[in-house]
């Protein structure tokens, strides 16, 4: 029914597709391994700016998930390398010690006083208080807002949501009276940009597997790849299955 022929590489969210909080997807592995073995080239993509790329992969291989670290990409590792590219050094972060520790380890400052973009990302902890700091940073008009992502809810354990980003960056972007610059993490393409230019793989020789429509399949979309959602309600323009087990029967 498919035909997935000249796919040279699968890309796979992680939070609601291949993990649901602590626990694994039902035969996350198998398709994994199959998907390895079709597509030679494997990739997983999260919009997680709390946890350090190590942080994830770590969680990968403690839940026995056949993943490598150069196959990962966080927003947290992908915040840094735009910094960079972009000649960004000293910011302001709101986000967890892991995040700001991301970007230290590129020479960049997260804690300036000076900043040249505030960088906002996802805080389970978030307090009110986290805002002092920057209510009194006098923030010039050539500063960019760079944000992680703008995701409201992510699936964890047993069906249960938990508050996003969003309500973060709503705060940040209240205080500052400025609306988001630049949304890094999906459905923002450098997502998948950074990743893949480094395998030389060409957009429509990539599907990408998720679970939101908003981020994934818009990204997919927006790249040029072929997006495969799961869902129990289904879309015209991508490919639907109801659980990740369903692609050990299509490709």
């Amino acid at each position: 029914m498919y035909n997935f022929n000249n796919i040279k590489a699968a890309v796979f969210d992680l939070d609601g597709t291949i993990y649901f909080g602590s626990q694994l997807a039902y035969m996350a592995n198998d398709v994994i391994k199959k998907a390895r073995e079709k597509f030679k080239n494997i990739l997983f993509v999260t919009n997680n700016s709390a946890k350090s790329r190590m942080q994830i992969y770590e969680k990968l291989k403690k839940m026995g998930t056949d993943a490598e670290l150069s196959e990962l990409y966080t927003v947290s590792y992908i915040i840094p390398q735009y910094l960079k590219e972009n000649n960004y050094k000293e910011v302001f972060c709101i986000g967890t010690e892991d995040l700001k520790n991301e970007i230290r380890q590129n020479d960049i400052n997260p804690v300036s006083k000076t900043p040249q973009a505030i960088v906002t990302g996802f805080n389970p902890d978030f307090a009110l208080k986290d805002l002092n700091e920057l209510a009194n940073i006098k923030i010039d008009k050539s500063c960019k807002l760079i944000v992680a992502n703008k995701e409201r809810i992510y699936p964890v354990e047993n069906g249960y949501l938990n508050a996003g980003a969003a309500p973060i960056v709503g705060a940040v972007e209240n205080l500052l009276d400025k609306k988001t610059d630049i949304i890094i993490g999906k459905p923002n393409t450098e997502m998948l940009r950074i990743p893949l230019c480094k395998l030389d793989i060409d957009a429509e020789e990539v599907i990408l597997i998720g679970d939101s429509y908003e981020s994934d399949i818009v990204m997919a979309n927006n790249y040029g790849a072929q997006g495969i959602l799961i869902t129990k309600e289904p879309k015209n323009d991508c490919i639907c299955i109801k659980q990740l087990a369903d692609l050990l029967e299509i490709i």
